[in-house]
């Protein structure tokens, strides 16, 4: 597809734009849009919140690649990204829970609701 991406300009000149053909990887399947579109947009979304809050007290509790949380030290963390999320405005409010507890932490099920969220994929 086709994209307009702003010019530099003066201050006080009319805004420009120059088309730009912008071409996704041709190795990339249709059928795996989806899934690419919602992790991109999910790691923006996290990158983001994590750039904020971050270095604050606010901060979601950070779970090493690699290790073995136990699922009250998850719970905490994914409690945390939703408040951050309507802290930001992405819903009205929203909630987390442990819907199932399991023998690790593959094995719980969680459950996390949105009211009024910003967008429908939510």
């Amino acid at each position: 597809f086709e994209e307009q991406q702003p010019v530099e300009v003066g201050e006080d000149q009319p805004q420009k734009f120059d088309a730009v053909v912008v071409r996704r990887d041709p190795t990339i399947r249709n059928s795996d849009l989806p899934r690419i579109h919602t992790e991109i947009v999910g790691n923006a979304i996290l990158d983001k919140l994590i750039e904020k809050f971050g270095e604050t007290a606010s901060a979601i509790p950070t779970i090493e690649p690699g290790s073995r949380p136990d699922a009250g030290t998850f719970l905490a963390a994914i409690k945390q990204m939703v408040n951050l999320f309507t802290l930001s405005g992405f819903a009205w409010e929203g909630g987390a829970s442990m819907v199932q507890s399991g023998s690790s932490i593959k094995d719980t099920q969680f459950s996390i609701i949105f009211t009024s969220p910003a967008t429908l994929w939510s």
